[in-house]
């Protein structure tokens, strides 16, 4: 799976709810802490059902290769100069990442190309674990967690240099 397939799942899961896309897209324009937070909550429920769904639709090879994308998106934001806008916490922190991943390509970039963008607290602990919970009820076994990427804070060495 490439990298585009990865963030088109994530999209067409906001898409499935379109009402919460176009806030979605909205809060990206404007990054205003209230409408993120409201769609913090959506993303925990109506848009982890759509992305659940969807992966659920993917072969085994499909969606370990999309697993192995989410572990290094999460890996590849879990930085010092992110976590000084989030949370203090190393499972806030975690939480907030996939927050991140969660609201799409678009916010992600906004926020690994300017962290101060980041908001505190914001947080999507089931977007973030559901793909290993989809994998191990499609394939009857565990995920190989972090086999390429930690997504756990602080994994990240070159990211917490000082």
């Amino acid at each position: 799976m490439l990298q585009e397939n990865f963030w088109e799942i994530i999209e067409q899961s906001w898409l499935d709810s379109s009402e919460l896309y176009e806030q979605r897209k909205k809060a990206i324009q404007n990054n205003k802490e209230a409408l993120l937070e409201q769609l913090s909550y959506k993303l925990e429920d109506v848009v982890t059902k759509n992305y659940i769904k969807r992966l659920s639709e993917l072969s085994k090879e499909n969606l370990t290769s999309f697993i192995h994308l989410l572990e290094e998106r999460m890996y590849h934001i879990d930085r010092k100069e992110i976590h000084t806008h989030t949370d203090g916490s190393d499972d806030g922190f975690l939480y907030c990442r996939c927050f991140i991943v969660g609201m799409g390509k678009a916010y992600y970039n906004m926020i690994d190309e300017n962290p101060s963008k980041a908001k505190f607290d914001l947080e999507a602990e089931g977007f973030g674990f559901s793909a290993y919970q989809v994998y191990e009820n499609l394939f009857d076994e565990e995920f190989d967690r972090y086999s390429k990427h930690s997504m756990e804070s602080c994994s990240n060495e070159n990211g917490w240099k000082e």
